[in-house]
């Protein structure tokens, strides 16, 4: 008995429930007519019944809206044992053209809704009920420019309410790379009375391509919170009103590259070349590292765009380039690039030296002809004393010449033969002291500036290293003079020291990453120590006196 009591009145509430979830009505409504181009209204469908999120199927609007996000919500009541279940969705839509439109019927579970006729006003009709709180603007800095040709877009949000969610999206045009410059930009100002936040954001786009192109500028998907709207006593969501805005549509013109140009295009406002030198004077100390500076300054060009320089400098002067330093900004709506590179140049001779002038073939995109940037010869004179070179011949032994007298005197030749022997007795014991005291001398000589050589490369002490090389050679080389390490380089000759002593240059003059090491230069230098000290140790045995 109790389990048929049970039965019954599971069943009876299993009618109850269907009876409650059985869906009466379904309600469409938008919240303005008429609407305008590229501004967004609220669809909102209501169904008294607890339905499936996923039953309002929003693809049947495309074909006259751009469709924004959905979002569901569900409410249940319960008064005296009397149950309400609602389901809402709301959609947000953007009408694609001006003119009458209809929101079709719409059907969820056999309920059909209202269709619902809207107004379309083009952009900036008065007639239309602008969105007050909430406008996006985009402006161009040109919409007619050649293939690569820099362009910028600045897109502003003008926010006249709380924002509770906001999405601004990037701009999309076909064939053209699309880069945000800097950072947002917050301002405030007062339009038609009333206070508005302004957020800024500027892009540079340069085509790829030309052609007949549309540029869609950012979009914005957000919820505003009206200071208009009725504040809920329990929560803040009902007071929160989505609104989404289509970017504004700009036609862009891309011109291909003209059949007369030759050389890398560069289309350009204006393109100009300069460089600086650390002091006004044309003259210079042999083996002292110039620091010359040159400065590309391009409007309407991307810093990656601008070239790479190089000189073809006389083959007495080695030149080292810095990595180069470049800048972007924006003045006047036009992308300002800029290229700082410094190179080291280093003359290894004396003498009166001219860089040649360097040229810059680009597109005036202004007067649409062809330009040249020009860094004009520049001619400079270097002071110092070139290194003798001095090839020494090998050593060759003396030649004695031996003459012999036949004497009948047998007592003269025995006499002869005495003094002969202790002559050269003497001359031996002579030769030994000469050749033992020149060596101990030459050796305590040298030593001092090759042990501190030693050390500085064991450091990698790359700046203590050229400073003590004349010095070292200068010990190296008795009775000459080494003032810079072109002449040290000159006498000593050597390939492996010439590369060695260049990639140190390279580290130290042209800044270049990375920390030199001194083991390969150690290594040469220990073995022209023991190469030279050797072959003057030979030439003094060769030539005691």
């Amino acid at each position: 008995m109790v389990n048929a009591i049970k039965s019954s009145i599971f069943i009876l509430a299993l009618l109850v429930t269907t009876a409650v979830n059985a869906l009466t009505s379904l309600t469409a409504s938008i919240d303005k007519n008429p609407a305008m181009v590229d501004e967004s209204i609220v669809l909102t469908l209501v169904a008294d019944g607890s339905v499936s999120a996923d039953a309002f199927d929003s693809s049947l609007l495309l074909k006259d809206f751009i469709v924004g996000g959905t979002s569901v919500s569900s409410q249940t009541r319960m008064v005296n044992f009397d149950t309400t279940r609602i389901t809402q969705w709301t959609t947000l839509l953007i009408p694609r053209a001006a003119g009458m439109t209809t929101i079709p019927a719409i059907s969820i579970e056999g309920v059909t809704s209202q269709p619902i006729t809207v107004k379309v006003l083009p952009k900036g009709d008065k007639s239309a009920q602008p969105q007050n709180d909430l406008y996006v603007t985009a402006d161009v800095s040109t919409t007619e420019m050649y293939v690569q040709q820099q362009f910028t877009l600045k897109v502003k949000l003008h926010v006249g309410a709380e924002l509770r969610r906001a999405t601004l999206s990037e701009p999309k045009m076909t064939g053209a790379q699309i880069v945000q410059i800097g950072k947002d930009q917050e301002s405030s100002q007062i339009i038609d009375g009333k206070r508005f936040r302004i957020f800024e954001r500027l892009y540079s786009i340069k085509p790829e391509s030309s052609g007949k192109f549309v540029l869609h500028s950012s979009m914005f998907d957000g919820e505003i919170i009206s200071g208009g709207q009725q504040r809920s006593l329990y929560s803040s969501r009902n007071r929160s009103k989505p609104i989404s805005i289509r970017g504004k549509e700009i036609d862009i013109n891309v011109k291909p590259v003209p059949t007369n140009f030759v050389g890398e295009w560069l289309p350009s406002e204006i393109i100009t070349i300069e460089d600086r030198w650390p002091t006004a004077a044309e003259e210079f100390e042999l083996g002292e590292p110039i620091t010359r500076q040159v400065i590309i300054t391009a409007a309407g060009l991307s810093e990656e765009q601008l070239p790479t320089l190089s000189f073809n400098a006389p083959s007495e002067l080695k030149i080292y380039p810095d990595q180069a330093e470049a800048t972007t900004s924006v003045q006047n709506g036009v992308l300002i690039s800029q290229k700082i590179q410094e190179f080291a140049i280093v003359p290894t001779k004396p003498g009166i030296y001219t860089l040649p002038e360097v040229i810059i073939p680009w597109w005036n995109t202004k007067l649409n002809k062809l330009e040249q940037a020009v860094l004009a010869s520049k001619t400079i004179k270097i002071n110092g004393i070139a290194a003798q070179v001095i090839n020494p011949s090998e050593a060759q032994p003396r030649q004695v010449q031996i003459v012999t007298e036949q004497d009948t005197s047998l007592q003269w030749l025995f006499l002869a033969g005495w003094l002969l022997t202790v002559l050269a007795w003497l001359y031996s014991a002579k030769l030994k002291s000469k050749i033992h005291f020149n060596k101990t001398n030459f050796t305590a000589a040298n030593k001092q500036n090759y042990l501190r050589i030693m050390a500085a490369c064991n450091k990698n002490d790359g700046e203590q290293v050229l400073k003590l090389l004349p010095l070292w050679a200068n010990d190296l080389f008795s009775g000459e003079s080494f003032t810079n390490l072109n002449q040290v380089d000159n006498k000593i000759d050597d390939k492996d020291f010439s590369y060695e002593l260049q990639q140190l240059q390279k580290r130290y003059f042209s800044a270049q990453s990375g920390e030199w090491q001194g083991d390969a230069l150690l290594k040469v230098i220990s073995r022209l120590q023991t190469k030279t000290i050797q072959a003057q140790q030979v030439q003094i045995a060769l030539n005691p006196n």
